[in-house]
């Protein structure tokens, strides 16, 4: 018999164990584990839960070591096939950062499997929602070109699939490449774990494997909550606050590929419960080789500043364009942005190790320091060393920005030049504006919201009642629910977000399409100034998906309409997001009429309440418990405490 202590030690260690799901040959089911036989069925093996009281799933999450990094042996090729994935969300337990909590996973995985695939091919995702509550899975910068029924936005395009329901998605990859990720669109249960890494590759990509760079690796970064997101998120809708405060909450701590190390003596850290440090996670290059790392935040709030001692960060993708960028020391992204650095290992030999660091930028946050760290290691082929607690003693560059300065997207401080040309289009055929705010607004039954708001409406979801099926139907939408915007044009045309929280910066993420980003400026833009700006010769202009705007600034956005859809956009912080900062753009709705509506994803919504209103109900009410509740929830695991402050670096 396994000795105990030596059991807890492997699960202290369990981010980077393969620990490999056991099926019975015989029927093809998961089977329980070694790990589950120790604990004797003494917890409770839910499948599904929406709450930090709930008592914590037997099993464990798995994290695949290998999953970070890609292979080269995957084959590059312009001939389509059909990629097809069988995906289970699930709750399981896991330990990130030192606290020991209920998350969600695809598959028991955390972060979720990755995805890869080559332009053209078809992606099939078979998911069955195994908690309790609904979920839908949005595929993020993946254009859905005639696909818009698979974008996974509930109350947008589709009712989300049931607790104990099965839905496939299924699109193909027109003519997109690069670094793209999926995640939960329900409430902000993203935040719970399930994302993963989308991979899309191309023979005809500018950066080229062999030539520009050696190796890939994934890197993903996150800020991390104790609590449940349903609990946050129903605190911030009540009249206390999470915490005692209405504004989002800063990361209890931040993941760095899954891993992190949080401080157990901090003020925030829930009393009573044990705290068990995971291994510090290690980036592992080879020595001597150039290493392309595809950066993902897959975070619900913070800003997060990445940075390698003595090695400097080539720019060369920004969302999913490849880019002649700068050369630089420190790499700011933002919610759901993803960028590719070239690395190149040549500052020592195998078994070296450096620190790669992520600091919060905490100056359009709480202005309190927050850093996580990662080992960044040498090799030769991937290998794991046993160094024990020994640390780096590399030094940070003397540049990096100060943990307090501004809040500022990299391409609002460097030049960045897609590689593959394509000049301003032309002068746009319309031109709206989408302008959003905090503040108190009235909700379609009369009601008071306070929350976050495009043109003055808060949106408030009509879960099983979305708003594709009715412009498909009719061609337009009547319910002001949602802002909107329609562009009803064959060509150009100019969007722009004005955000007007003047203390409060925002990353803003458009489905369906990536933009043009053709002028920044301070202030609130109006649609008639910028249609008096002269904004038809610009030169190769930067394109993405994902776009930070600082308070009291406008950013223009030029699109093509040839993707005919009804398109979300919002702000990428979850928590803003959850009490109604989301808009819609509807595009050529005329078009929109000839979408089909296939059975199973109508079958979504069958015999469910058009009137209820989903996770961004608001409730002018106090939930039965206070905020303060959710700090102690922990004391009913029963948990022995050990405890032991953050690691000196």
């Amino acid at each position: 018999m396994r000795n105990l202590f030596t059991i807890l030690s492997i699960l202290s260690l369990a981010p980077f164990l393969i620990l490999a799901q056991e099926i019975d040959p015989d029927t093809n089911q998961e089977v329980a584990s070694d790990l589950d036989s120790l604990w004797g069925g003494a917890l409770a093996d839910i499948s599904g839960s929406n709450s930090s009281t709930d008592p914590l799933p037997q099993r464990w999450a798995r994290t695949e070591y290998q999953s970070f990094i890609l292979s080269n042996d995957f084959e590059i090729t312009d001939q389509p096939q059909l990629r097809e994935y069988d995906f289970e969300i699930k709750a399981v337990t896991a330990n990130p950062d030192g606290y020991t909590r209920q998350i969600y996973t695809i598959n028991g995985q955390f972060p979720a499997p990755v995805i890869e695939v080559n332009t053209g091919d078809t992606v099939r995702v078979h998911v069955r929602n195994s908690l309790d509550i609904p979920q839908t899975i949005h595929w993020h910068g993946i254009s859905q070109n005639g696909t818009n029924i698979m974008d996974g936005v509930p109350g947008i395009t589709q009712c989300p699939i049931p607790p104990g329901s099965n839905f496939t998605y299924e699109f193909p990859i027109v003519e997109q490449y690069g670094t793209y990720w999926y995640h939960s669109h329900f409430a902000n249960t993203m935040a719970d774990g399930i994302a993963g890494a989308f991979i899309v590759h191309n023979p005809n990509d500018p950066l080229k494997r062999g030539r520009d760079y050696d190796e890939e690796r994934i890197l993903l970064i996150q800020d991390w909550m104790w609590d449940q997101s349903t609990d946050i998120v129903a605190a911030l809708k009540s009249r206390e606050g999470y915490r005692g405060s209405p504004g989002a909450p800063k990361g209890d701590s931040i993941l760095i590929n899954n891993v992190g190390q949080t401080n157990c003596s901090g003020p925030n850290y829930p009393q009573g419960a044990e705290c068990n440090l995971p291994k510090l996670p290690e980036i592992p290059v080879i020595v001597g080789k150039k290493t392309r790392i595809r950066i993902i935040n897959t975070g619900a709030h913070s800003m997060l500043r990445i940075s390698i001692d003595q090695h400097e960060l080539e720019v060369a993708e920004v969302d999913t364009d490849p880019v002649l960028g700068p050369t630089i020391h420190e790499i700011p992204v933002a919610p759901a942005q993803r960028y590719s650095i070239i690395v190149d290992a040549n500052q020592g030999q195998a078994g070296d190790k450096f620190w790669l660091r992520a600091n919060v930028a905490v100056g359009c946050m709480d202005k309190v320091r927050q850093e996580a760290f990662a080992v960044f290691r040498y090799t030769n082929n991937n290998e794991q060393y046993d160094d024990g607690d020994e640390v780096p003693d590399t030094q940070a560059w003397d540049d990096l920005a100060a943990f307090d300065s501004p809040c500022r997207d990299l391409d609002d401080q460097y030049t960045l030049t897609p590689r593959d040309p394509i000049d301003a289009f032309t002068k746009p055929l319309q031109t709206h504006a989408l302008s959003s705010k905090f503040g108190t607004f009235l909700g379609v039954k009369g009601q008071n919201i306070t929350g976050f708001a495009f043109n003055n409406i808060s949106f408030q979801n009509q879960i099983w009642d979305p708003m594709l099926p009715h412009v498909i139907d009719s061609g337009n939408y009547s319910v002001e629910n949602v802002a909107q915007v329609v562009f009803d044009c064959d060509g150009y045309v100019d969007l722009i977000l004005n955000n007007l929280d003047g203390g409060i910066d925002h990353p803003y993420h458009l489905h369906g399409n990536e933009f043009q980003v053709i002028k920044r400026g301070n202030g609130n833009l109006t649609v008639e100034e910028a249609q008096a700006m002269d904004l038809s010769n610009i030169t190769n202009p930067l394109r993405r998906d994902t776009i930070f705007i600082p308070g009291n600034a406008y950013a223009i956005l030029r699109i093509r309409t040839d993707n005919p859809g009804v398109w979300a956009l919002h702000c990428h912080i979850g928590w803003h997001l959850a009490v109604g900062k989301l808009a819609t753009m509807v595009v050529r709705p005329d078009d929109i009429k000839s979408f089909e509506q296939p059975e199973d994803w109508k079958g979504l919504c069958a015999g469910q309440d058009t009137d209820e209103e989903g996770p961004a109900r608001r409730s002018l009410d106090s939930p039965t418990s206070p905020a303060g509740h959710l700090q102690s929830l922990r004391e009913v695991k029963n948990r022995v405490i050990t405890r032991t402050g953050p690691r000196d670096v």
